[in-house]
């Protein structure tokens, strides 16, 4: 019975059938698929106004000391570093090799001391999750050659990391004045 199955024409049809499904013919109509409807657009509406950054009377020079690692620069914290000579800069790099503090060479980087540019800064060190510099006051006094920088470190957050913060400036017209950075607690 199956034989005769096998040879009748109804067996025929069935295994095309099967052949043009698997083989990926269609037998079915497609329908094209309709675009997909765009997406509502939305306004983004600022959720703060951005409060202008106070323009300080120097240039930011973190990056002049950012290959000084960690451990020398926490075991610097707190010192105010004045540097008014190229050589000064190379003295304070030497000074971080020679600790042995750093597992490798500190990385130097220039800095351009041209017409008694000053480079002054420190590092400070905090608990927290992250840390910054507040100015708090600035004291330029030209006839007694004096600018003195009131800092504050203020550091956010629960985190029990030990964290250092670089201040580091860059100063035009000030290569004859006592620089002094005081941190405020």
């Amino acid at each position: 019975m199956l034989d005769r199955f096998i040879k009748s024409s109804e067996f025929l049809k069935l295994g095309w059938l099967i052949a043009a499904l698997v083989s990926g013919c269609g037998l079915v109509e497609s329908r094209p698929t309709p675009p997909p409807s765009p997406l509502p657009t939305a306004t983004i509406q600022p959720t703060a106004t951005a409060i202008p950054t106070p323009a300080y009377p120097w240039t930011d020079e973190n990056a002049v000391l950012n290959g000084i690692c960690f451990e020398a620069a926490l075991d610097a914290a707190g010192q105010v570093f004045v540097l008014r000579r190229p050589e000064d800069l190379l003295n304070l790099y030497d000074l971080a090799d020679n600790s042995q503090l750093c597992r490798h060479p500190v990385t130097r980087q220039p800095f351009d001391f041209a017409e008694g540019r000053v480079l002054a800064g420190l590092w400070s060190a905090g608990r927290g999750c992250t840390a910054h510099h507040e100015v708090l006051s600035i004291e330029r006094d030209d006839s007694a050659r004096t600018l003195t920088i009131h800092l504050r470190l203020i550091t956010d957050g629960a985190c029990a990391y030990e964290l250092v913060r670089p201040f580091w400036i860059g100063m035009d017209r000030v290569s004859d004045f006592t620089i002094d950075l005081k941190l405020i607690n």
